[in-house]
């Protein structure tokens, strides 16, 4: 069930909710953290069947909201600023409505009235998944022991194809048509994106930054076919996919959950909110696949040709199996793909310039395999950096 808090600082557990003037909420000036019960209460507030002394248990993720295990049995994100959670509560109470499996059963919200900045979502509680894996694990394992030679041929992709497309029916329920100039914004935004990325690349210098150069004219030339398409119908996204956005649980067969449905990192919040075209998630999910490529050969510390031969199988599978599921098949317009996957390589690699440079060779990789090289400057083939057990 769905709980309110009222006022400008009501209290949690002993602690004082406020907001900053930057956005960000607190609990007597600090983080809610495992163990002080805050997320407990917070839980109580959704499901009153949770113990007063139930335990918290902390997730040990570096991320901008805080979630806790509590009872064993339940998660609770907590906002660290306001507004944060809104999307993701919207999206996940209305996959709950139409009863997917694709998400972690949701449990319920706790929102807070506030006098002067109206109401938001404070935390989300939602189904825990003991033994859970994030798609940074359970994929590169999976494709690095395909490499090795002591693993078969994942059956993932065509899962994550599948799982997708049953997202999408569900959400597109609300699509409606794209305004006439969606064309023109998808390349002007897509075309920003690539320049962030050659200034980036450029401003530090290095192998990327020839390899993406002299493949900058043809990354260019499939963002400007997307002003050739047709607007096609939008609708509220997942906004963020890849595979680490899934989670693997053990069974037979194992259980994939979608994940962080806060939309794009990268984008203020105002356009994360925004409406598009089912394309993205996919463009965003196929071009994970070439990450993990990437990935997996880091893990075993070669250049691998047979890593970017499983990764187009992969692909071709995903894609099959996503529009094989997809009941509103009027949603996808495969037109809009080479565009939006363009735009996500280029935005890997901004992301890697503003949050984790260690990153950069991932997407280095993908864009290197992809696009065919003018060879104008100079460029080393890309090989993998040294692995480190504990990053991707």
């Amino acid at each position: 069930m769905n709980s309110l808090l009222s006022g400008e600082r009501p209290e949690i557990a002993g602690r004082a909710l406020s907001v900053a003037p930057d956005d960000t909420v607190a609990f007597d000036d600090a983080r809610p953290a495992a163990g002080d019960g805050v997320a407990r209460e917070l839980a109580r507030l959704v499901d009153p069947s949770v113990p007063t002394d139930a335990a918290e248990r902390a997730i040990a993720v570096d991320q901008t909201n805080t979630s806790v295990i509590v009872d064993e049995r339940l998660v609770v994100k907590v906002v660290g600023r306001w507004a944060a959670a809104d999307r993701a509560a919207h999206l996940l109470e209305r996959l709950a409505g139409a009863g997917s499996t694709e998400v972690a059963g949701y449990a319920g919200r706790v929102d807070w009235r506030h006098p002067t900045l109206g109401t938001s979502a404070l935390a989300i509680v939602t189904e825990y998944l003991p033994g859970a894996q994030d798609g940074w694990d359970w994929a590169v394992d999976d494709v690095a022991a395909l490499l090795a030679g002591t693993g078969p041929e994942p059956g993932f992709p065509a899962v994550l194809g599948a799982t997708v497309a049953r997202l999408h029916d569900a959400l597109g329920a609300h699509a409606v048509p794209a305004p006439d100039d969606a064309p023109a914004l998808r390349e002007r935004r897509a075309l920003v994106a690539l320049d962030a990325a050659l200034e980036a690349t450029g401003r530090s210098g290095g192998p990327t930054a020839a390899r993406l150069a002299n493949r900058a004219g043809r990354l260019r030339r499939d963002i400007r076919s997307l002003g050739a398409t047709l607007p096609g119908l939008a609708f509220d996204l997942h906004g963020d996919l890849h595979v680490g956005q899934v989670l693997r649980s053990p069974g037979t067969p194992p259980r994939y959950t979608v994940i962080d449905f806060d939309g794009d990192p990268q984008l203020d919040a105002s356009e994360r909110g925004r409406t598009d075209a089912a394309a993205r998630d996919v463009a965003h999910l196929l071009v994970s696949l070439d990450l993990v490529a990437a990935v997996a050969q880091k893990r075993l510390g070669r250049a691998d040709p047979a890593a970017f031969a499983w990764a187009d199988r992969a692909r071709d599978s995903l894609l099959a199996a996503y529009r094989g599921t997809l009941v509103r098949s009027e949603l996808l317009d495969p037109a809009l793909l080479p565009g939006l996957e363009a735009e996500q390589l280029a935005a890997e690699l901004t992301y890697a310039d503003r949050f984790l440079p260690r990153w950069r060779y991932a997407p280095d990789a993908a864009i290197t395999h992809r696009h065919p090289s003018t060879d104008e400057l100079p460029e080393d083939p890309w090989t993998p950096p040294p692995f480190e057990p504990t990053s991707t």
